[in-house]
């Protein structure tokens, strides 16, 4: 049985194309998390913001089940832009998926990383004020309004029931006509409340203590220097895809005789991806397109 630990999916905001374009698309990421959270009781998310280039999540489970929430969200949000945009083939989104381990210093600087990004990329706007994330959630007394009651004018609104929105309204909130998500949840100005899915708990449990959550937050440069060396050594290097294909077609060739690895069955191709992530640390996107494997099957048999 595979362990559960802490995932964090992001997005190189670099490679990141038209994630964001419009106030809508925001509303769409933001609830999309929650469709997926819905769907996907295995996996429990403990926190996220949304970037105008990239999501940020930090979730619990298993790398399996945390693959197939990632990809799940890929799926609805491009389904989402195929379905708003005229342009929508310009996006582009690919997100990856970060095992934490067990270094809790590590532990705690990503959880913070996944909600100060609004402030910590220059927008005029704390962490616990940012509506497009969750990090109003922690370490709050009983007394607060959540930041998703107010409306565009300030006005407080009640939160409602989802089951009792009508049709229209629903699918508004969903934009996905295969998935739904429990009655009982509540809605509120447009947004599935995070309230009803995030991990609270979990995510403060993490810190312990409000004096700890505080000293994290000031986010030293040396600590998130740390962090992002350890994504980008996990991510594994991008090759040309034209250079990327003959190593793969030579490294298939001298262990099975071809250089065609569509020839291989599922075993072959799994030790063939085995083989080039360890000669080459090529990324599990690019492995999954050379020997013909859904993503998820990668990193399932795939170490890192």
């Amino acid at each position: 049985m595979h362990s559960k630990q802490f995932y964090h999916i992001c997005a190189n905001g670099a490679d990141a194309r038209n994630f964001i374009v419009c106030p809508g698309d925001y509303y769409a990421a933001f609830n999309l998390i929650a469709v997926c959270a819905a769907n996907n009781a295995r996996v429990i998310v403990i926190s996220f913001s949304i970037e105008d280039s990239h999501p940020h999540m930090l979730l619990w489970g298993t790398e399996e089940d945390c693959a197939a929430f990632k990809e799940m969200f890929e799926r609805l949000y491009r389904h989402y832009v195929a379905a708003t945009r005229k342009n929508g083939a310009d996006l582009y989104l690919h997100c990856e998926l970060y095992p934490i381990g067990d270094d809790e210093d590590y532990l705690r600087n990503v959880a913070i990383y996944t909600v100060i990004q609004p402030t910590k990329d220059g927008k005029p706007v704390m962490h616990y004020d940012y509506r497009w994330g969750t990090g109003s959630l922690y370490f709050r007394s009983q007394y607060y309004t959540p930041v998703w009651f107010f409306d565009e004018d300030g006005t407080i609104r009640q939160p409602e029931r989802f089951g009792d929105q009508d049709s229209l309204t629903k699918r508004a909130l969903l934009h996905s006509r295969m998935y739904t998500i429990p009655d009982d949840w509540w809605v509120c100005n447009g947004f599935i409340l995070p309230t009803n899915y995030i991990d609270v708990a979990r995510f403060e449990r993490i810190y312990q203590t409000h004096n700890r959550y505080r000293v994290f937050l000031s986010s030293p440069k040396k600590r998130e220097e740390e962090m992002l060396r350890r994504m980008a050594e996990f991510r594994g290097v991008m090759m040309e895809d034209l250079e990327a294909r003959k190593i793969c077609g030579d490294l298939c060739k001298q262990l099975f005789g071809t250089r065609d690895p569509r020839r291989l069955d599922t075993t072959q191709r799994i030790t063939l991806a085995q083989q080039l992530r360890r000669q080459y640390r090529l990324t599990f996107r690019q492995l999954a397109t050379l020997v013909r494997l859904p993503e998820v099957e990668i990193r399932t048999y795939v170490r890192h």
